[in-house]
């Protein structure tokens, strides 16, 4: 069975250099560009997904959408196209547990802003075990709980259903690097190393209860500048 965590396309937060977090920000055409650009990737390699999972935030929400349209399976021997609907209602779901990381205070600020005055903040994208988040955000720990809890009862017992064959998890830059670092071992001092650009994906594989990172940073389309922008 394999799994492809994939990011969100570019909101005009992420253009505009803001910390987005738990904000509901929407896409912009460009980041509506790169989810068709993506969903037509997945076609080109033939993978379709069985089931898929998004973000409750509308920017994952609207890319899953994009995706769903021209990669999500439904059984083809349904008769009527309303239960053919519902069928693919099923297997779309929203799980607030792969939300963003809140930010609280610090979300709609520019982080280039606040370099020199909010050693807090940078702490937070740079040396992570010193952030400390007020209780207006959500801490590191916080954010793992949730992941650790959907992959222990959410993924690992897909494994068991013979007709998982490939699923979606729909979602955002902190919480992929939460997968990837659970995944590959990766400490806390680690974890911005991880580059997770608008809509690139990671393959993981499940198999006998493990995850193994197959390919990670996979793009279906070419961008140097919107590879270096938008990091939340």
């Amino acid at each position: 069975m394999y799994i492809y965590i994939m990011r969100h396309g570019e909101t005009y937060w992420n253009k505009d250099g803001k910390i987005q977090g738990s904000s509901d920000i929407e896409l912009t055409d460009f980041g509506v560009e790169l989810a068709r650009l993506s969903a037509d990737g997945f076609l080109r390699d033939g993978i379709c997904f069985d089931r898929i999972y998004t973000s409750p935030l509308t920017r994952a929400i609207r890319t899953a959408e994009i995706i769903a349209e021209k990669n999500l399976k439904i059984d083809k021997g349904t008769a009527e196209a309303a239960e053919d609907d519902i069928q693919k209602q099923s297997e779309f779901r929203i799980d607030p547990r792969i939300r963003e990381m809140c930010f609280g205070k610090y979300e709609g600020l520019k982080l280039k802003e606040l370099r020199n005055h909010d050693e807090n903040i940078v702490n937070c994208f740079s040396h992570p075990a010193l952030y400390i988040a007020d209780e207006t955000g959500e801490t590191y720990d916080e954010v793992y709980a949730r992941i650790d809890d959907f992959m222990e009862r959410e993924l690992l017992p897909l494994e068991r259903n013979p007709e998982m064959k490939n699923v979606l998890v729909l979602c955002h830059g902190t919480v992929i690097r939460a997968f990837l670092s659970r995944i590959n071992g990766i400490d806390l001092e680690g974890f911005w190393k991880i580059r997770q650009p608008n809509c690139c994906i990671n393959k993981i594989e499940l198999k006998d209860g493990i995850f193994i990172s197959v390919q990670e940073n996979i793009l279906y389309y070419e961008s140097e500048e919107l590879m270096h922008r938008g990091i939340l």
